[in-house]
């Protein structure tokens, strides 16, 4: 019970952590009026997975407080389904950036060609967003493999 309670405390402070970083992040771009379609991306898919931590955070507290545990049965086949689903998607979304790289630079970034750290922070993304998803899916399905 103390080592769920512990747990569910670390996944908040990270999860402040990122909302502190995506602020940051925000601030800058918006002070340094470089606010594109990519950098909005950059604030909004990691926002987005901070609301997502938020419900998730109050959810699995309630549960604590009624004595349940943190993880069970079910929720350990959600996560196995959500993340086989979504690394089969994540292969096909980092193709999907390897070959449209030049029309992802131009389009959301107005570059020549995307930095290193640019094509791999939107691989990253799009897996955490694609995890969440899968995740949602298979939490409301019920009827799990």
């Amino acid at each position: 019970m103390k080592k769920d309670k512990f747990r569910l405390i670390l996944i908040a402070i990270l999860t402040f952590t990122l909302l502190v970083g995506i602020a940051l992040y925000g601030f800058i771009a918006i002070s340094e009026k470089e606010v594109k379609l990519g950098s909005l991306i950059s604030i909004l898919i990691p926002l987005l997975l901070v609301i997502f931590m938020t419900f998730f955070i109050r959810r699995r507290y309630r549960d604590i407080k009624q004595g349940m545990p943190l993880e069970d049965e079910m929720s350990r086949k959600v996560m196995t389904q959500a993340a086989a689903k979504s690394f089969y998607v994540s292969l096909y979304w980092l193709l999907c950036i390897s070959f449209f790289e030049g029309f992802f630079a131009d389009k959301l970034f107005g570059l020549e060609q995307l930095d290193a750290s640019q094509t791999v922070g939107g691989g990253i993304a799009g897996m955490a967003v694609a995890f969440f998803i899968f995740w949602i899916y298979y939490n409301r399905k019920g009827k799990l493999i």
